[in-house]
């Protein structure tokens, strides 16, 4: 409400919102877009070419911060706010596939696409998290890591940090050792991403989880430069250089990329957000990171549907990516308008 009324002029918001990580989160979305669609022979440009490198941080990224800004609910056993956080995840993994699996029917009638429509894609969809909707094996991992959580919270309660970065380190063992990636193999083919990348998620989660215990963003706010510089390195060297071991897993395996994700979240949370002081460029700010959790949710669908139909999508190039989060964020944008004070309104946020 009072982000509505006032958003720029109230000081307790401006001092708790984190413009840096916001405007990650729209890196983030649209790094998704690109790793799902872009074509490295669509350009010739060297920089745009380095640029659009697939490094892979965004799951990670996101996998962590999600588990950062939900510690303080999860350590307390808020009721409220986890009933919130499992209605955020909960209606979009089972609306959105409803929803695009009558669209992609009516687009089959008329269009004749080939895109999956039968009821069992839609009930292997909702089962795992992964059909004709390829990301949702995201939200699906959410939701388990998130209640795999809460119970060893109730279980454990002060001893659970501890635990958690057992967890991790087990984790890490299964993933190296190539464990997880055998198991993965023997999987059937709609259960294999969600399962199989359980095991990869649960390190980005417990290392969310930690950064916040330890209130860690918050300390380094005070020393911005160092934190620039030494995350600046630290994520060049690993980009650069083959540091660590490299790991036969399935996608998101290794602790490569979780210390790649840390420093790209240090690098964008020390964003000088208190040095802002036109009001216009702060709203900007703020409304431009908004929706990235419905442009993930949409993407694919509207990525398989513009290529039937727009070239430079179907040649997946820089700007066919682009056009897709715009029309994914106008459809969030349009969604918010009439669903803002429903819990539908998750569906877009």
């Amino acid at each position: 409400m009072l982000i509505k009324n006032d958003l720029y002029s109230n000081t307790q918001i401006k001092n708790k919102y984190n413009i840096g990580l916001g405007i990650l989160k729209v890196f983030l979305a649209l790094d998704v877009i690109i790793s799902h669609n872009f074509n490295k022979n669509s350009t010739h440009n060297k920089i745009l070419l380095f640029c659009l490198k697939r490094r892979r941080v965004h799951v990670p990224s996101f996998f962590i911060m999600s588990f950062y800004f939900m510690h303080k609910e999860l350590l307390r056993l808020n009721i409220n706010k986890i009933r919130r956080r499992f209605e955020r995840l909960i209606i979009p993994y089972f609306f959105w596939p409803i929803i695009l699996w009558i669209i992609n029917n009516i687009l089959k009638i008329i269009f004749n696409i080939n895109i999956s429509c039968t009821l069992e894609d839609l009930k292997n969809q909702l089962l795992w998290g992964n059909n004709f909707i390829i990301q949702f094996w995201f939200l699906w991992d959410l939701i388990m890591i998130t209640l795999i959580f809460i119970v060893i919270i109730f279980l454990l309660k002060e001893n659970s940090l501890f635990f958690f970065q057992l967890l991790g380190i087990f984790a890490y063992i299964l993933q190296y050792s190539g464990i997880n990636k055998t198991l993965y193999l023997y999987l059937s083919s709609e259960k294999k991403e969600s399962l199989g990348r359980l095991v990869e998620m649960i390190p980005y989660s417990v290392t969310g989880f930690t950064l916040a215990f330890f209130e860690i963003i918050n300390k380094i706010q005070n020393n911005k430069l160092k934190t620039f510089f030494l995350s600046l390195i630290i994520f060049s060297l690993i980009d650069k250089y083959e540091i660590f071991t490299k790991i036969d897993g399935i996608a998101y395996s290794g602790i490569k990329l979780n210390i790649h994700s840390i420093s790209l979240i240090f690098l964008f949370s020390i964003f000088p957000t208190e040095k802002i002081s036109n009001k216009l460029i702060f709203k900007f700010l703020i409304n431009i990171s908004k929706f990235t959790g419905g442009i993930f949710y949409l993407h694919w669908s509207i990525i398989c549907y513009l290529k039937n139909f727009v070239m430079i999508v179907q040649e997946g190039s820089f700007i066919g990516c682009i056009i897709v989060y715009f029309i994914c964020y106008m459809i969030c944008f349009i969604g918010i308008k009439y669903f803002e004070n429903t819990r539908f309104k998750y569906l877009f946020s």
